[in-house]
C-alpha cells in the first residue's frame, strides 16, 4: 500500500526514542489500565505517558462503531495531545465519521484494518483517501495500530507526527503494539466483568450484581428497602406460538420498557426466564405505587414480531425489608425478603395475574 513509503526527504527527520527506554514507559504507563474503575478511566493518562514517551504531537484511540460491507464508521473516544493546538477531539467531523468503502485504496486500507495490519503513513506517499486527513490536521507522518479484540478489527492506537516527519523504527512499532494489547487486554477484562453482572439477553444486572446493589444500599440505609418480584403472565404462549426468537425479542422489549420508566435509585434484574426482580430502597408503599406503574406500563407496551403483536402483562409480589435485631449477611438478608415477595407474586398469580400484591 502506498502508506507504507518513507517519509519527505526535504527537511530533518523527528528522531525516535531509543527502544529501552521507550518498552520501560509503556510497562509502567500499563499501571493506568488497571484503574479499580476499568480501563476506560485510565487511558487519557496511558496516551499520555505513550505521547511523552515517543515525543509524539497526538496519541489517540478511535472505536470502530458500526461496520459493514461498504462502510465503516469510527469515534474519536480518547486523545491526549502536546499542546492545544494539536487536538481533534472535539471536531464535530470526527464523532461517528462515517467512510464508504467505495474506491480500491479504500478498499485495501479497511482490509488492512480487519487483518491487523500496522501501517506506517507518511505525507509525501498517503493515498487520496488519507491525504485530506493530513492536511486538514497538518499531520506529516502516523503510526497506526488496530486494537484487535477476539480476533475482531475493535479500533485504531494512533500516533501522529505535525511538527516534523518521522520513520518509525521496528522497535518504536514493536513497543506500542505491546500498548495496544495492553489496551486489547482491558477491553477483554471490561467485557468478563460486565458478563459476570449482567445478564447477556436483555443487559440487566443478574441475580449477583442484585445482591451486590442491596449491599451497598443497606449499607447507606439499613433496614430500607423493598423486593419488586415480577413474573409475565402466560409467557409461555409466546414461545409455543411464535417460537423462542420471538419470545427473546419479547423479553428484551420488555427489559427497555420497564427500564424506561425506573426511578434512578432502582436496580432491576433479571432472575432467568420470564422473572425479574427491582430493588428499591424505599418503604413498601412506594414499592407497591412503581409496581403499578410499572404493571400499567407493560399493559400499554406493544411488542411486534414479524408482523404479529403482542401484548404482555405481568404479576408483581412486594415485600419490605424487616428490620433485623441482630447483624445478618445480606445474603440471609436477600433470603427472606425474596421469600416473602414471592409468596406476595403466588398470591397475584392465584387471584387472577396482572396485579400487584404486596405482604407484610
Amino acid at each position: 500500500m502506498s502508506e507504507h513509503g518513507s517519509p519527505p526527504n526535504n527537511g530533518p527527520l523527528k528522531s525516535n526514542p531509543e527502544s529501552s527506554g521507550l518498552f520501560l514507559a509503556v510497562s509502567r504507563a500499563a499501571g493506568f489500565l488497571n484503574h479499580n474503575r476499568g480501563w476506560r478511566h485510565g487511558i487519557e493518562n496511558f496516551l499520555a505517558a505513550l505521547g511523552r514517551a515517543t515525543s509524539s504531537n497526538r496519541a489517540w484511540v478511535f472505536e470502530v462503531v458500526d461496520q459493514g460491507p461498504d462502510h465503516y464508521t469510527t469515534k474519536f473516544v480518547y486523545e491526549w495531545a502536546s499542546s492545544p493546538d494539536y487536538s481533534e477531539i472535539n471536531k464535530p467531523r470526527y464523532d461517528h465519521h462515517r467512510v464508504n468503502i467505495n474506491t480500491d485504496d479504500r478498499r485495501a486500507f479497511y482490509e488492512a484494518r480487519l487483518n491487523g495490519e500496522v501501517l506506517r503513513h507518511h505525507r509525501n506517499s498517503v493515498g487520496a483517501f488519507l491525504r485530506l486527513e493530513f492536511e486538514l490536521q497538518n499531520i506529516q507522518s502516523m503510526l497506526t495500530i488496530p486494537i484487535m479484540v477476539d480476533g475482531a478489527w475493535w479500533g485504531i492506537l494512533g500516533f501522529d507526527d505535525c511538527d516534523a516527519p518521522r520513520e518509525y523504527s521496528d522497535s518504536m512499532v514493536a513497543a506500542l503494539e505491546i500498548a495496544a494489547t495492553l489496551i486489547t487486554n482491558g477491553i477483554l477484562r471490561e467485557r468478563l466483568e460486565w458478563e459476570v453482572n449482567h445478564d447477556t439477553l436483555t443487559g440487566l444486572h443478574n441475580r449477583r450484581a442484585l445482591i451486590q446493589r442491596i449491599e451497598r444500599s443497606l449499607h447507606t440505609s439499613p433496614d430500607l428497602g423493598s423486593l419488586i418480584i415480577i413474573d409475565l403472565d402466560d409467557f409461555k404462549r409466546i414461545n409455543d406460538s411464535l417460537g423462542h426468537q420471538a419470545g427473546d425479542v419479547a423479553l428484551k422489549s420488555v427489559a427497555a420498557a420497564l427500564r424506561a420508566a425506573l426511578p434512578a435509585d432502582a436496580t432491576l434484574s433479571r432472575f432467568g426466564g420470564e422473572e425479574f426482580a427491582l430493588w428499591l430502597p424505599a418503604d413498601g408503599q412506594t414499592a407497591c405505587a412503581l409496581a403499578e406503574t410499572l404493571r400499567e406500563t407493560l399493559v400499554q407496551h406493544e411488542v411486534v414480531w414479524k408482523g404479529t403483536s403482542m401484548t404482555i402483562c405481568a404479576s408483581f409480589g412486594v415485600a419490605q425489608m424487616r428490620p433485623c435485631p441482630q447483624p445478618e449477611s445480606t445474603q440471609v438478608l436477600f433470603d427472606k425478603v425474596f421469600a416473602r415477595a414471592d409468596q406476595a407474586l403466588f398470591r397475584a398469580k392465584a387471584g387472577g395475574r396482572n396485579q400487584v400484591v404486596y405482604t407484610d
